[in-house]
């Protein structure tokens, strides 16, 4: 385990009642990632943060050793899902359950799957707009008949959709899949009837439109956040570079420059290897900006993520490889660590996020 810090936060939270509980504790509890420093070129001031999901669920940022300098756990397992603000982060507690918490453990936000518009379950993806609104992918169902192709007369498909809620649980916005695709009349439909598309990330464009990643169809989709029309697909049977196909997609970001910034896992026959790949829209037009070739013993099938900080430093988090690293724009290793345990997504927090803690 790293050395423990002298002082540190920790919150544990009863999201079953959203009680929230400050201590300062002198020991880390059990069962927490163990992370192990490999390369340390990069001394940065600022925190990684990433979410132990098994049971008992944790939130936690360590510094560019390795130490824990925050924390806050749960007394029940945790969603994979969250993504982190200046002050605050939002996450799924449930497919049923969002909550908002600050850094210093004031619940901001609270909604439940059933009251007032809250009508769909969740997965994958929750942020917030410019106005604090929360937005998530959501679980959508349709019935038809699939006899023709081996299923029932009245078989379920499930498939993606969005939905933005207002801090109260309106329903301000909602877009399904099924509206702008015939769902039945598509290849391998019932292979995949349980999980048409697997929408994985959603992000929202500088001019306040969605982007949303569906991993199957090795696509990305913008969607009017007004209107729901779909603006653009985009994807390996779209772009006519070989360089430039990707394969898996996961972690959809919007770069300060408004370039799209994702980790593309690459696949176990076309590309066995990933990288972070992005490119920048004129016109409609997406042109390839960047791409950050990961060293192939770092081939990430799944989940994993990469999101910019600061000019030239990109944060990756192999999944499925336990690594969490730092390069530069040209892939140079600047900081790198194992851990013990499959981590989601990894995200760089400035060092004010804490300041204001202690």
């Amino acid at each position: 385990m790293p050395r423990v810090l002298n002082y540190f936060v920790i919150s544990f939270i009863l999201w079953s009642c959203g009680e929230v509980r400050l201590h300062a504790l002198k020991e880390l509890p059990a069962d927490l990632p163990e992370i192990n420093i490999l390369v340390n070129d990069y001394p940065f001031a600022g925190y990684i943060l990433f979410r132990k999901t098994e049971k008992p669920g944790a939130m936690l940022m360590v510094n560019d050793i390795g130490e824990v300098v925050w924390l806050q756990t749960a007394d029940t397992e945790l969603l994979r899902v969250f993504k982190p603000y200046k002050d605050s982060y939002v996450a799924l507690v449930s497919k049923e359950e969002l909550v908002e918490i600050s850094y210093s453990g004031d619940t901001l936000g609270h909604l439940r799957y059933g009251e007032n518009e809250f009508d769909r379950k969740m997965h994958h993806e929750l942020i917030k707009d410019k106005d604090n609104n929360f937005v998530a992918i959501t679980h959508e169902h349709l019935i038809g008949d699939l006899t023709s192709i081996g299923g029932h007369k009245q078989d379920t498909m499930m498939f993606d959709g969005i939905i933005k809620l207002s801090r109260d649980g309106r329903k301000l916005f909602s877009w399904k899949l099924s509206d702008h695709v015939d769902l039945f009349d598509v290849q391998d439909v019932y292979k995949h009837k349980l999980d048409w598309g697997h929408a994985n990330s959603l992000e929202i464009d500088l001019q306040g439109n969605y982007l949303i990643s569906f991993r199957d169809f090795d696509q990305i989709w913008k969607i009017d956040s007004n209107t729901g029309q779909v603006i653009w697909k985009f994807g390996s049977n779209t772009v006519n570079r070989e360089g430039d196909r990707f394969y898996g997609q996961h972690a959809i970001s919007v770069t300060e420059g408004g370039d799209i910034l994702f980790f593309d896992n690459g696949h176990f026959r076309k590309r066995k290897s990933s990288r972070a790949i992005s490119f920048r829209e004129s016109e409609g037009i997406l042109e390839n900006k960047l791409i950050i070739q990961l060293p192939d013993s770092l081939f990430s099938w799944k989940m994993s993520s990469v999101y910019q900080f600061e000019d030239d430093r990109f944060l990756f988090n192999c999944t499925m490889n336990n690594t969490i690293l730092i390069t530069d724009s040209r892939g140079e290793v600047l900081w790198m660590a194992k851990t013990d345990q499959e981590l989601y997504r990894a995200y760089y927090i400035a060092p004010t996020a804490l300041t204001r803690l202690f």
